[in-house]
């Protein structure tokens, strides 16, 4: 849906989990409402394909306003993980004792922590900790699963992605955590060099985990493991078996929400 409204005059599109559980919801916001009938031209095919029904649609007018301060209005403070406190670069907010702060300002990329399949990666870090091991952030968005990573004891981290906004971003956001040292490029992972890594955070999409699987496989070192997340519970038996294709031994499996996270192993350890 997102891909074919790319093709319209399409302003943002606003996801949530309203009305209810189960269900996702979403606001697509335009500057032109001519565009609406473009846009259910998109739509209505894409449902057919998969043999879904079509979805009750409303359309409105929204007053304009300042929207960046409005969604600065909502992303504020919260725990992530066991260890971590997120707080957005424009709050004095404190860090509660126990905790460590992540202080990201998102701009355009991804990584605001409250998606749930960042916190599914983040939680997945912990209990596979990255002490003493070199990581890679795949995908890295905003930075802030490469922060959690320095944080947490990796003895180096390479955050890399696609998207050159994304990468300004995620070094912006080291910088504001006073972490350094956290080699960034942009790119994919294609151009890390082969077993650089013990440890990856893979936190993309279904579709691209397994088009990348056999590059993953030649950066991590034999007996590595990475985080695979972006996923959804629809999809868990595409990755799980393009996984046992490639003789990976899937060590944990977690779900929050319509996503899961999947802990791999590759073989030869």
């Amino acid at each position: 849906i997102l891909g074919e409204l790319s093709a319209e005059d399409v302003a943002g599109v606003w996801e949530s989990g309203e009305p209810q559980p189960g269900l996702t919801r979403l606001v697509v916001y335009s500057s032109s409402p001519s565009a609406f009938p473009a846009i259910l031209a998109r739509l209505e095919p894409v449902f057919a394909r998969n043999q879904r029904p079509f979805p009750a649609i409303e359309a409105g007018a929204v007053a304009d306003r300042d929207w960046l301060e409005e969604w600065k209005k909502s992303y504020t403070s919260f725990p992530i993980g066991s260890e971590f406190f997120v707080i957005p670069s424009w709050s004095n907010d404190n860090c509660p004792q126990g905790r460590r702060p992540i202080r990201i300002d998102p701009g355009q990329a991804f990584g605001t922590g409250t998606h749930e399949t960042t916190q599914l990666t983040l939680e997945a870090m912990e209990r596979w900790s990255p002490a003493g091991l070199r990581v890679l952030d795949l995908g890295c968005g905003s930075g802030i699963l490469a922060i959690a990573a320095q944080l947490l004891g990796a003895s180096s981290v390479i955050a890399c992605d696609v998207d050159p906004v994304a990468v300004s971003v995620a070094l912006s956001n080291f910088n504001r955590n006073a972490i350094h040292g956290i080699a960034t490029y942009c790119g994919s992972v294609d151009a890390a060099a082969s077993n650089s890594v013990e440890r990856v955070c893979c936190n993309i999409t279904a579709d691209l985990i397994v088009e990348l699987l056999p590059e993953i496989s030649r950066v991590l070192c034999p007996g590595g493991v990475v985080i695979f997340s972006g996923i959804l519970l629809e999809q868990q038996e595409l990755v799980r078996n393009a996984l046992d294709r490639a003789h990976w031994k899937i060590a944990e499996e977690t779900a929050r929400g319509e996503w899961c996270a999947i802990v791999a192993q590759r073989h030869g350890a």
